[in-house]
């Protein structure tokens, strides 16, 4: 039977359940997922309890399993019916007035992780807008408000309140009633235990932003933090799943160890972050909604155009600089590609030096304003001693609320992170500022991020693309360091330049550098057996080699990166030797530069 798009939008938990498989088949045969609903790009207060929607976003956090009840009896006192019901893909259930839930026996627990995904932190403008383009359901907002709170009791349970009890107590509709009188009075006070920015815990400040708990049935879905997802899921709004709603503690009762603020913490209101339960997870390498398979597998072939575009757009707004515009160029679609024990390959940290900054004081981020338009993903983070002394850059485990509070390096791959130092001034860095330039310093070097876990530290894998900007050379290390050489005449006129540069970049100029630059991330680059010239080339520089200009394995393996990079950028996925002496010469201008400094303009 085939089921049209009508049988995904009426369909219920307990209908899902019936016959899971054939359900998920049919999802994966839809054209497309747009007609579900997506709380990313859809108010979530429109959307039905009960019905299914998607979310896309960040793993950002993992909490403990929850343990929930897969199956249970329900008696009806008045026709002494026995019904069985399930709380799998459900918060809560509808219980009658004359039904009690069997606590004693024919009881099955099961457990669900819950994890906390935020959409994906440095979303840029133009990213955001395509996919509320393609997602945003305008009858949706005929739809009533489902922040209303519903009839029903909590499913959830502790791990300690499964085990069999012959004093179970029995939950009625009766004593929900007495529970709602409660919550209709402490819905008049908000919590002044947690505030809104806490519940919500987004990486980046300042940046609009939404937040879903999920929560997955299949142990084989191997998430690991800073993951990118797509989740299909059921969507749970009751207002009463808020930590604020939980029932006070009762003498009767074994005492909880958590606190109001955890409490709080692990259950915000639905209407401010909304549950998934989860019936198919799709781990994203990418998040550009312009790339599609078809123009992924035609990049290649039409690279050049779109790298001409980007070429002569960068060397315009690196004022005449077209040395800089190709390295500026190699950066943007550089990614991390393997990871061997403690070497990691790929990263291309990029230190533009030799900003105009004393006639343009504000040039690193009008140059920043027109990358952001360019890659899917961006932060520029001013590097002032302000910020340096008082931002969380680094996540840091709360053991009171017992999560994981982000920081500004929480990010998702093939981020990228700008870092404007000609913003920096004179100052003193305090153990704060210290410790957050060398996460900096770590992340460049290393691609990786330290957390805190307060008793010890903890490493994650990252693959972050940072882009230093500065007058001299930077107080951060680099892996390729460019100093600036503008051009006197595009000196005079940067603001005209600035004004052209973005009436020539039409729109479909740029969605066609958008998938340029994300594309030649994804392709799969090989290491040709035939590379005599590379070990001929390579020979014969250190055999000129000498005290003033040393050759080690390193510059090396620096050549092979950036002509990894100059082969992608052209269309190819192999090193040919037109490119390798391309990479080259590059390489060659850059050193004499840098012998060779000129004077900040």
């Amino acid at each position: 039977m085939v089921r049209s798009m009508h049988d995904f939008e009426t369909v219920t938990p307990d209908v899902w359940r019936q016959n899971e498989e054939q359900w998920k088949e049919r999802l994966f045969k839809l054209p497309n997922w747009y007609k579900i609903p997506l709380i990313n790009s859809n108010a979530s207060h429109n959307l039905s309890d009960g019905t299914l929607a998607r979310f896309r976003g960040m793993v950002q956090d993992m909490h403990n399993p929850e343990f929930y009840f897969e199956e249970f009896e329900v008696f009806n006192t008045i026709t002494n019916e026995v019904k069985t019901k399930s709380g799998k893909y459900t918060d809560t259930s509808s219980i009658l007035e004359n039904e009690k839930i069997n606590y004693t026996e024919n009881l099955k627990s099961a457990q669900r992780q819950t994890m906390v995904v935020v959409s994906l932190p440095g979303l840029n403008e133009w990213a955001q807008k395509v996919e509320d383009d393609k997602n945003h359901l305008s009858h949706l907002n005929d739809q009533p408000n489902t922040s209303k709170r519903l009839n029903t009791t909590n499913l959830k349970r502790s791990y300690e309140d499964c085990e069999e009890d012959s004093n179970a107590m029995d939950v009625t509709v009766a004593e929900i009633g007495k529970k709602e009188a409660k919550v209709a009075d402490k819905a008049i006070e908000p919590s002044n235990i947690v505030s809104r920015e806490h519940l919500l815990n987004f990486p980046l400040p300042d940046v609009a932003s939404k937040s879903c708990i999920i929560k997955i049935y299949d142990d084989s879905e191997n998430l690991k933090i800073n993951d990118m997802v797509e989740v299909v899921g059921f969507l749970s709004v009751d207002p009463g799943l808020s930590g604020e709603f939980q029932p006070e503690n009762n003498a009767f009762m074994e005492p909880s160890d958590e606190t109001q603020a955890e409490t709080i913490t692990h259950n915000p209101p639905p209407s401010l972050v909304p549950r998934l339960h989860v019936v198919y997870v799709k781990k994203l390498e990418h998040c550009n909604p312009l790339v599609t398979d078809a123009n992924q597998e035609n990049m290649l072939v039409e690279s050049n155009a779109a790298r001409d575009h980007l070429l002569k757009a960068l060397t315009e707004l690196l004022l005449g600089d077209e040395l800089a515009a190709q390295y500026l160029i190699c950066h943007l679609i550089a990614c991390v590609y393997l990871r061997q024990d403690t070497i990691t390959l790929g990263q291309f940290c990029l230190n533009l030096s030799n900003l105009p900054t004393k006639r343009y004081p504000n040039y690193a981020k009008q140059l920043y304003d027109v990358i952001k338009q360019f890659v899917t993903k961006s932060y520029y983070l001013p590097l002032t001693v302000d910020n340096m002394n008082t931002m969380a850059l680094l996540p840091k485990k709360d053991y009171d609320c017992n999560r994981l509070t982000s920081g500004i390096l929480q990010l998702s791959k093939h981020t990228h992170l700008v870092l404007d130092e000609t913003q920096m001034q004179q100052g003193q860095l305090d153990a704060t500022g210290v410790n957050n330039i060398a996460a900096l310093g770590n992340l460049i070097k290393l691609q990786k991020v330290e957390y805190d876990f307060k008793y010890y530290k903890m490493e994650f894998d990252s693959d972050i693309s940072v882009l230093v900007l500065s007058e001299g050379k930077s107080l951060l290390p680099s892996d390729y360091h460019v100093p600036l050489r503008p051009e006197k005449s595009s000196l005079d006129i940067f603001d005209a330049i600035v004004e052209a540069a973005n009436y020539y970049l039409k729109e479909e100029i740029m969605n066609s550098i958008r998938i340029y630059l994300t594309s030649l991330k994804l392709v799969k680059y090989s290491i040709s057996d035939d590379l005599q010239f590379v070990e001929e080339d390579f020979i014969e520089m250190r055999s000129k080699s000498d005290d003033d200009n040393p050759v080690s394995a390193d510059d090396l393996h620096r050549l092979l990166v950036l002509a990894r990079l100059v082969s992608l950028s052209r269309g190819l996925d192999t090193l040919n030797k037109e490119c390798w002496d391309i990479t080259k010469k590059m390489e060659e201008e850059r050193v004499i530069r840098l012998k060779n400094r000129v004077a900040p303009f």
